[in-house]
Order: C-alpha cells, then sequence, then structure tokens
C-alpha cells in the first residue's frame, strides 16, 4: 500500500553543516551534492500529529555527530511557499568533504564553482 507523508526538512540546519563539512555530505561522480540520512516510521504519533522522523548520518569513521533535519506527517496539508525574504543571504559558496566511499570520493577546492546555481 502506497502512503504519502508530508512534512518540513530543516534546509537551514542543512546547508550549516555542509558549510561546517559533516561528513554526512559527499560530492558525487556526477558533481552532485549528496547527504547520507536516515528516515524512520515513529511508534506513536507525536504531540504535533508527526508519524516519521530524518536525520543525517556522519560518516562511520567520523566524530560528527547525527541531527534531526525534519519530520513529517500523513499528507492532508499544504505547505506554505517560500518568499524572496526567507532565501535572502543563503551563501553556496563553501568547500565540501570528500566521501568515504573511493567510488565517489573526488577531491576540490571550491565546490560553489561546480555548483549548477
Amino acid at each position: 500500500m502506497n502512503q504519502s507523508f508530508y512534512g518540513s526538512i530543516c534546509i537551514t540546519d542543512i546547508l550549516d553543516a555542509l558549510k561546517n563539512k559533516h561528513s554526512a555530505f559527499s560530492k558525487g561522480k556526477n558533481g552532485k551534492i549528496y547527504m547520507n540520512a536516515t528516515v524512520w516510521l515513529n511508534e506513536q504519533v507525536d504531540d504535533f500529529g508527526n508519524i516519521m522522523s530524518a536525520q543525517c548520518n556522519p560518516a562511520k569513521d567520523s566524530k560528527d555527530q547525527k541531527f534531526y533535519i525534519g519530520n513529517f506527517k500523513k499528507s492532508n496539508n499544504t505547505p506554505k511557499p517560500v518568499s524572496d525574504k526567507d532565501i535572502a543571504g543563503i551563501d553556496t559558496d563553501f568547500d565540501l568533504p570528500t566521501s568515504g566511499n573511493k567510488a565517489t570520493e573526488k577531491t576540490f577546492t571550491n565546490a560553489a564553482d561546480d555548483l549548477p546555481f
């Protein structure tokens, strides 16, 4: 049975972790940036109606901490649109850590040069 869930992911926390070179991020051979994450279905609905949670997954050999990135409910709500004011000041000029996975490992100096935006 297919189920749809609605929620939010904290982009600010994700960008902050990316800027700090958290080990959950890697750059693939395709040049795209990926974040390892875990998503799970909670046994009980929380006080806000959330039934799912998500957090980043740091590399196994890293001392980086896991952090929550979002929560989800069964779909029945519509999201609030993002305004120009909400995205003002978001900076994409930062370096990324290399992946611990040799198949996708790539060394680079200025990730912003490779980003499509």
